[in-house]
């Protein structure tokens, strides 16, 4: 379109949208009236005052077409001009700015590598025709930025690509001149931190238009690619591991089967056929239970499809602690029941690891307890102190009023869950919830169910009549995996027996999620929240409405172990996230090439108080174990009080980083962490040209985003670029071929009326 454009009328659209039209010879007013008059005589003798035998309608269109050709010839003769800015040639300069990171070796720019294209747009016209107009700084770039002389010095090599510091760092070096705009030759993968909004509003504040030349196909382009990896950091062992899986697969139709494998510190460990339509990316999800406690290395796969472009984004990694220890779950039950004996023992010989320390109100001020480790542990049936509630990692509440306790103690419950972070689970009875009338205590506040619109419904018979029902959140929950295969675990939760809800709670807080209904076994049409949890400050509360899943034990043939697992599952889930007093993570789990990691510690005391004048030194050991000290300042975070330093990695591999923590010489504790520096490379994550960014880029600066196959057109476009080193030019407009299909079209179109109205 733009050759046919220019074909007709000499110059480019972008011409005519930056010029103005001016007629280089103008004549007086008094010859144009003199002119307008004579044409209008000439009219009136020929069409109007001999009054041929013609329609109206012919004779309009007569005097039109005549009028135009006169009007048209009269216009060419005052030399119509477009005054457009050029560039004052060898004035400015123009910074090229050309990607030589990875992705750019990817073959999909008409057969050739993007690289290759590239250097051909280079190696052509078009830096000759630049050359002769601006002072061409030339330079590559990927994670950092560097000039060349030649194209011969670019490569796809580079670990990452960082447009914001490539333009930054362009704009800065024009040789002494002004600089009229910058080149940017990518694919637009831009895969670091840095803030390109920031950079483009200084470019735009300058006014240092982006001129961007997109490489990379845009249509068809068939690759897989894991997007993500979703899974826990830390685990107790002998729990399955449910990781979320983000795919994405493109020009293979609507749909491409896939094989999704596991592998663990090198071995494979699992496979899963999957199908994935294509679009937009979806997330699979796949369970293992690792072997071991200790940090391991954990590779997803998608296995090489046929016609994959690259296989550099088929395989991400992940990183998650096997931890052996033993966290402690505290229950409270306030009446003799099933439920409890039950849950008890279903942990049985199976459960290594969790500790169950429980309090049954037997008698007013009297209480059976189990698991203690002393005669005055929990001997009024509740902690004294907030350090003895917050040793453990988890509390369960039974059928137990509300007024059990004292408002300080329900605050301390509250706080136990927000401040400390740990796992709180209410179960249903006959004096939990409304029925223990917690509503507007610090309890309520954090439960996942609203206890003020409950539905009173006294005609329901006290019998088994509710069964379990998945939730689509539920079907893939840590909680509710009752086999490996969750389609078998699907048809276990089916086979479970009836249950009980006591107290039916059926507002769900908004950012709730409901893993288990209770659907009626009257009425078919009839679900209530059965099982539901929520994150509240720091740890996580779940409400569980039924008070005798003892019936699923009791009912069921003695070799199902439903019960038994889903008890074992629920008391490690309510523990998995809890901390410790003190934690050492980094932001992320898998590092590249060129990042930047951010260790960040908290230290609490037993109170869970944050320790801010506490002395804080990592000691991070490399994969070749050789160890550097480096201390962690605390109040550097924007939003939380932590402690945390930055370091940059050098080798691939695993990295263990211990912190010690001291307060006036004497240790308080320490932590042990570990981050993985892949051998990876984020340049193939979403590896087609990103058109969207680039015009962005273009846009926000007042450049103009380019194909690469008319790269050509681009020195053209900056020769009109309008600044203080430009000048007017006029562009005569007289001889556009246009004007001459015009007239010869107004002439032909007069003969041939007047050839038919017999006036020829």
């Amino acid at each position: 379109m733009d050759r046919f454009v220019q074909f007709l009328f000499k110059y480019k659209w972008s011409v005519f949208s930056r010029g103005d039209l001016h007629l280089a010879a103008r004549p007086a007013w008094i010859i144009i009236i003199l002119i307008a008059l004579i044409l209008s005589g000439l009219i009136y003798f020929l069409y109007i005052n001999p009054k041929y035998r013609i329609t109206q309608g012919r004779q309009a269109a007569l005097i039109s077409l005549r009028v135009a050709l006169l009007a048209l010839i009269a216009f060419l003769l005052m030399r119509p001009v477009l005054v457009v800015s050029s560039v004052i040639p060898q004035s400015t300069a123009v910074a090229i700015v050309a990607d030589s990171s990875k992705s750019m070796e990817l073959g999909d720019e008409n057969k050739m590598s993007r690289i290759d294209a590239l250097k051909a747009t280079l190696d052509g016209s078009f830096t000759k025709a630049l050359d002769a107009r601006f002072k061409v700084r030339m330079h590559k770039f990927a994670d950092s930025v560097e000039g060349v002389h030649s194209t011969g010095e670019l490569a796809a090599t580079g670990p990452a690509t960082d447009i914001s510091r490539a333009l930054s760092e362009a704009s800065k070096d024009s040789g002494g001149l002004p600089l009229s705009a910058i080149v940017l030759m990518s694919d637009g993968g831009a895969n670091t931190t840095a803030d390109l909004t920031a950079t483009l509003r200084e470019l735009r504040t300058a006014n240092i238009p982006v001129y961007s030349v997109g490489y990379g196909s845009t249509k068809s382009f068939k690759d897989a690619e894991i997007v993500r990896i979703g899974a826990p950091k830390r685990v107790l062992v002998g729990s399955a591991v449910n990781a979320e899986v983000l795919l994405k697969v493109s020009g293979f139709g609507d749909s491409a089967k896939a094989i999704l494998a596991i592998s663990e510190d090198g071995k494979a460990i699992k496979t899963e056929n999957v199908d994935i339509r294509a679009g937009d990316a979806q997330t699979v999800n796949i369970e293992f239970t690792p072997a071991a406690a200790g940090v391991h290395r954990y590779t997803f796969e998608i296995k090489p499809l046929d016609g994959e472009l690259t296989l550099e984004n088929n395989a991400q990694e992940s990183l998650i602690e096997i931890t052996d220890t033993h966290p402690k779950v505290l229950y409270i039950e306030g009446e003799p029941r099933w439920e409890y004996g039950k849950m008890r023992s279903s942990l049985g010989r199976n459960e290594k690891n969790l500790i169950l320390v429980s309090v049954l109100r037997s008698a007013d001020g009297k209480f059976y307890r189990q698991g203690v480790e002393s005669g005055q542990e929990l001997d009024q049936g509740f902690p004294r102190t907030e350090e003895e509630l917050f040793s453990y990692q988890g509390f369960i509440l039974g059928s137990l009023e509300a007024n059990f306790f004292t408002y300080d103690q329900l605050k301390m419950i509250e706080q136990f869950v927000a401040r400390r972070g740990a796992g709180f689970l209410a179960l249903g009875g006959a004096r939990s919830f409304d029925a223990g009338k917690y509503a507007n205590t610090p309890v309520a506040s954090m439960l996942p169910l609203d206890l003020d619109d409950r539905i009173e419904e006294p005609e329901l018979p006290a019998v088994s009549n509710f069964k379990a029902e998945l939730t689509a959140r539920g079907r893939m929950h840590a909680v509710t995996r009752l086999n490996e295969d969750r389609n078998l675990s699907a048809k276990a939760w089916e086979e479970l027996p009836p249950i009980t809800v006591p107290e039916i709670l059926t507002q769900v807080k908004p950012g709730a999620t409901v893993i288990l209904d209770a659907r009626s076994t009257t009425d078919r049409s009839r679900t209530v929240p059965l099982l539901a949890e929520e994150r509240y400050g720091r740890g996580r509360t779940i409400a569980f409405t039924t008070n005798d899943t003892w019936r699923w034990r009791m009912l069921l043939d003695s070799k199902n172990t439903s019960h038994e697992t889903f008890w074992r599952q629920m008391l490690r889930y309510l523990v998995s996230s809890t901390p410790g007093p003190i934690e050492v993570a980094t932001e992320r789990e898998v590092y590249y090439a060129g990042d930047t990691v951010t260790i960040r510690a908290d230290v609490n005391d037993k109170k869970f108080e944050i320790i801010k004048d506490a002395q804080v030194v990592a000691r991070v050991t490399d994969p070749e174990g050789i160890s550097q000290d480096l201390p962690l300042p605390f109040g550097l975070g924007e939003n939380t009080p932590d402690y945390r330093s930055e370091f940059r990695p050098t080798k691939n591999g695993l990295y263990r980083v211990e912190i010690i923590a001291k307060q006036k010489g004497a240790e308080l504790g320490h932590a042990i962490s570990s981050f993985l520096r892949s051998d990876k490379s984020r340049e193939f994550n979403d590896p087609r040209q990103n058109v969207e960014l680039l015009r962005r880029v273009a846009a926000e600066t007042g450049g103009k985003y380019f194909e690469a196959s008319k790269a050509g057109d681009l020195p053209e476009e900056l020769s009109y670029l309008e600044g203080k080193n430009s000048e007017k030019v006029s562009k005569e407009l007289w001889d556009m071929p246009f004007n001459l299909l015009l007239l010869v079209g107004l002439a032909a179109g007069e003969w041939f009326l007047r050839k038919r109205s017999g006036l020829a």
